[in-house]
């Protein structure tokens, strides 16, 4: 039996591909490596990608939510820990944290995960993992991640994108992190250049494919916070939603 890791951790220096004009952790990138730990961790407790394979199932991130203090910058060390907080029936809540050199917190995460078959995508009960984890108390934010409600659609829709190669991963849809980028892509220069990123929460409600059609919608909430929809091209099917916090100031 694997060994049981209550605290996967990683340590690391952010490389040049993963950062923006600002040399600073893109949010894309963040979801990524976000996504990689889950699975490292995951793998180590006789769980992850390729041994659910093998059992004709797959897991699927979906919620997600954020709260950066600040984004680390190319060549910065940064340590990433991931544990799993207790489950119920139908899916399995992961949280994070990342911390600089000197332990100051970075960004802190709780995501919740289910496991679907690859047959029919219905949802599996995580009864199949009695014993295989070790659930933490220890909570990276103090709430878990909230339900998205659907933003008012503008009368007319936005030009609609088509789902690449190149956005599409192992599971033959959408990856979450290009969800990520294809949202905060659609924010202005002008707004990027005075605000930084501070909350993000993500909703992934439908799987977006090669081929599919695609469009972003936002509406405000309020000077600094947004939520944001990307929808088929018909706006009929939504794939996922995300409610964005935004700041002028430096810090926590």
């Amino acid at each position: 039996m694997p060994e049981i890791i209550p605290i996967f951790e990683k340590r690391f220096q952010i490389p040049s591909y993963f950062v923006d004009d600002r040399s600073q952790l893109t949010i894309n990138a963040l979801f990524s490596l976000l996504q990689e730990v889950s699975n490292s961790h995951a793998t180590l407790l006789g769980a992850g990608w390729h041994e659910l394979l093998e059992r004709g199932y797959f897991w699927v991130l979906t919620k997600m939510q954020l709260k950066i203090c600040r984004l680390p910058e190319w060549t910065e060390p940064v340590v990433l820990r991931s544990w799993v907080r207790k489950s119920d029936a139908a899916t399995s809540p992961r949280d994070y944290e990342m911390t600089d050199a000197n332990g100051n917190l970075l960004i802190a995460g709780s995501s919740i995960w289910a496991i679907l078959d690859t047959t029919a995508g219905r949802p599996q009960r995580m009864s199949m993992f009695d014993g295989m984890f070790l659930p933490q108390e220890r909570a990276a934010l103090d709430r878990r991640p909230a339900k998205i409600g659907p933003l008012a659609l503008p009368d007319t829709l936005p030009e609609a994108k088509e789902v690449v190669h190149s956005d599409i991963d192992m599971n033959h849809h959408v990856n979450n992190a290009n969800y990520i980028r294809w949202a905060l892509d659609a924010v202005s220069e002008e707004f990027r250049q005075t605000h930084r990123l501070t909350d993000v929460s993500v909703n992934f409600i439908a799987q977006a494919k090669l081929g599919d059609r695609y469009i972003v919608c936002s509406e405000p909430l309020s000077e600094t916070a947004f939520k944001t929809a990307i929808l088929s091209a018909d706006g009929l099917t939504t794939y996922c939603r995300l409610q964005t916090e935004w700041d002028s100031a430096v810090g926590c």
